[in-house]
């Protein structure tokens, strides 16, 4: 039986961050995966690009039943660290609107680094193996079907359900409830927006253009892009983290615009409102949210009441999707391990000594554009720190 300071079960993003700045720290640490590659998911964020960060982040960014949880860990790893760390080991970046930091070499590089560097911190990777087993006697004890190993403190880093393909599992949840943590139900999050089977507009498949879309209070801008399914783009996958089953989501399809304003300038003419509107969205578009009775009226001859109704059409476009598109197409999980039975400022259990939890398998899920992988880094380096 091989015996360690610290296990961490996953070898993807936060699993090798902590391990790397544990190692640093003195501890005899292995890395347990049931892949047999490291950082698979890693390796293809960003579309293979690495978006691994923004240059702004605050608990804002993030959705949590718990929502101040991640203060702490993002306080001690500001949003420029990992842009650092990277510049000191070779890499170079670039930041492209929203904040959005990419990794010029790509994703491969990331991931090739931080298993490069675990190595060469004394960093056992223990891969193709899955974990059959843990028991916590004097210590944890982890029996996997390549044999087993002891550690005096054991790191949860295995992730969510999002992305089966780069195997992703339930692991860790299990982990959590076998030592009497409780789970937030997990959820796809940043994930198409599906919408019935007689969806009239998946005509417009590869339509695309800035749009607002609200739930309530909570409302994002960005590209909307039209699918045979439904709806998909940045702002579609952002709102998804909070949509609920029947919720009626509200879509500007001119954000920033004054509609009203616009069409009235127009009544000193004879264009025709489906040619006004042709010149603000594509004519596609035009001809799918329009009525073909308003459309075919000139502009001036719009009564109060019709006026009222072309702005509502696209300025509060009213749709409820059927479904979210599911893991398969999500960018993360949302819920997971119940924060309030874990450290903020050292992700350990308040339940379970030695018991840790980082990244993607707590209840903190990341806007869209890089602040996931933020938490990643942002949360294992809090864990490492505290081993």
């Amino acid at each position: 039986m091989l015996v360690y300071d610290v296990c961490i079960i996953g070898a993807g993003a936060s699993g090798m961050f902590c391990a790397l700045h544990a190692a640093r720290r003195g501890k005899i640490v292995a890395v347990v995966d049931h892949t047999t590659q490291t950082g698979r998911k890693l390796r293809v964020t960003g579309g293979g690009r690495c978006n691994y960060g923004n240059a702004t982040v605050g608990p804002e960014n993030f959705l949590s039943s718990n929502p101040r949880f991640c203060t702490s860990a993002l306080a001690r790893f500001e949003p420029l660290a990992f842009k650092r760390f990277l510049a000191e080991n070779g890499l170079e970046t670039e930041e492209e609107p929203g904040g959005k930091l990419f990794c010029r070499q790509g994703a491969e590089a990331v991931a090739n680094l931080l298993e490069r560097l675990c190595r060469e911190a004394g960093v056992d990777f223990i891969l193709d193996s899955r974990v059959k087993n843990i028991e916590r006697r004097e210590d944890f004890r982890i029996t996997t079907n390549r044999g087993s190993l002891r550690s005096s403190a054991l790191v949860v880093a295995c992730g969510g359900l999002a992305w089966p393909q780069t195997g992703a599992s339930c692991f860790g949840y299990g982990v959590a409830e076998t030592f009497g943590l409780s789970l937030v139900e997990p959820r796809p999050a940043l994930t198409p927006l599906v919408m019935a089977a007689d969806w009239p507009l998946g005509e417009l498949s590869g339509l695309s253009l800035p749009a607002t879309i609200s739930l309530g209070k909570t409302r994002f801008t960005d590209a909307l892009l039209f699918t045979h399914r439904g709806l998909s783009g940045p702002v579609a996958l952002q709102i998804s983290s909070h949509w609920t089953p029947g919720a009626a989501l509200s879509v500007d399809l001119l954000p920033g615009q004054d509609v009203k304003a616009l069409l009235e300038k127009a009544r000193g003419g004879k264009s025709l409102l489906k040619n006004v509107v042709a010149k603000l969205i594509p004519a596609r578009l035009t001809a799918a949210i329009l009525p073909p009775e308003l459309g075919a009226k000139p502009v001036s001859q719009l009564r109060k009441e019709e006026m009222a109704q072309v702005v509502a059409a696209l300025t509060a476009w009213k749709i409820i999707p059927k479904e979210l598109a599911g893991y398969k197409k999500a960018e993360v999980t949302a819920g997971g391990v119940d924060t309030r039975a874990v450290s903020s400022k050292t992700m350990e259990s308040l339940v379970m000594p030695g018991l840790y939890f980082i990244g993607e398998v707590l209840d903190v899920t990341g806007h869209l554009g890089g602040y996931n992988l933020h938490w990643a880094w942002a949360s294992a380096f809090a864990c490492a720190r505290s081993l």
